[in-house]
């Protein structure tokens, strides 16, 4: 499977220096899943594809890297906070740690999608700008450009 980031590229850009992650905790499917959600309906198709190719480097560096890592992380971050063991779904605690209560979770949720919102407008923005430079980007199926809420407030953009 052709992934457009590795998974040891999603720990270093999704994860701070203190946070530890088995690169085994990412998978292919994982990083797969995010760019069919968060990529594919931004750049279309056919430049996702150019992407997973290796094509266009400094767009791959500067503006989707991020965006997916923190994508995969907002996804596998529910199956990080839990385990399942022979009791069921188990969280783990320790002498020097335990699980975070519900409402940090949920805070630290809603911060991961601020954050991929706000770099796929980033991605959005730059490709707008930028069309001449890709061609396999076509502006009117990206999902950004249909209609968005934000605060209550229902924006065409």
């Amino acid at each position: 499977m052709k992934c457009i980031i590795t998974r040891e590229e999603v720990i270093a850009e999704a994860f701070t220096t203190g946070e530890y992650l088995n690169p085994q905790a990412v998978t292919e499917a994982d990083i797969a899943a995010a760019t069919i959600h968060y990529v594919e309906p931004i750049v279309g198709a056919s430049l996702c594809e150019a992407l997973c190719d290796g094509e266009y480097e400094s767009l791959r560096e500067e503006y989707v890297k991020s965006l997916l890592a923190l994508a995969v992380r907002l996804e596998i971050q529910p199956t990080l906070d839990m385990r399942t063991g022979g009791c069921g779904s188990v969280v783990t605690r320790t002498a020097t740690a335990e699980p975070a209560d519900s409402v940090t979770r949920s805070r630290h949720r809603r911060a991961l999608r601020r954050r991929v919102r706000a770099l796929s407008h980033r991605l959005s923005r730059y490709l707008d700008e930028n069309r001449g430079l890709y061609p396999e980007y076509d502006p009117a199926k990206n999902i950004l450009k249909r209609c968005s809420t934000d605060g209550g407030f229902v924006q065409i953009v």
